[in-house]
């Protein structure tokens, strides 16, 4: 019984050992991955807030500040293509609004709520499905 080498004992269990230490840095490498995509969908969100900003930008004009004319006049609307929905004037197409494949879109929430006079409130939620991959 002097033979060097490893019993078959011994080989099973570090098998063992090794197939856990791989599941928990597959885990690791997959949920990583998932928090990457989330991180990235919040970036594009953010970097579109822009492109939804811009129209309202372009079409302030103080000769139609009173008047419902104005594209900052109080109320809800949106950017998002679904009927019913109230849409803001100069609204990206959904081409524009699609990066990687995830359609964003945006809720534009106008009030009035303001001490100072002449000025409006503006809130854009912008929401998109996260990828299921």
């Amino acid at each position: 019984m002097n033979k060097k080498g490893f019993t078959l004992m011994e080989i099973l269990v570090s098998a063992l050992i090794l197939a856990l230490v791989m599941t928990g840095m597959a885990n690791i490498f997959l949920a990583s991955r998932r928090h990457l995509m989330r991180t990235r969908s919040k970036i594009q969100a953010a970097e579109l807030g822009r492109l939804f900003l811009a129209p309202l930008q372009m079409g302030v004009r103080q000769d139609t500040w009173a008047d419902s004319n104005n594209v900052l006049h109080e109320g809800t609307w949106y950017c998002d293509g679904v009927a019913g929905h109230t849409q803001q004037p100069g609204c990206p197409s959904e081409a524009e609004r699609t990066l990687d494949g995830i359609i964003y879109k945006a809720k534009y929430t106008i009030n009035r709520d303001n001490p100072i006079a002449n000025v409006n409130k503006v809130k854009v939620d912008i929401t998109w499905t996260e990828p299921s991959s």
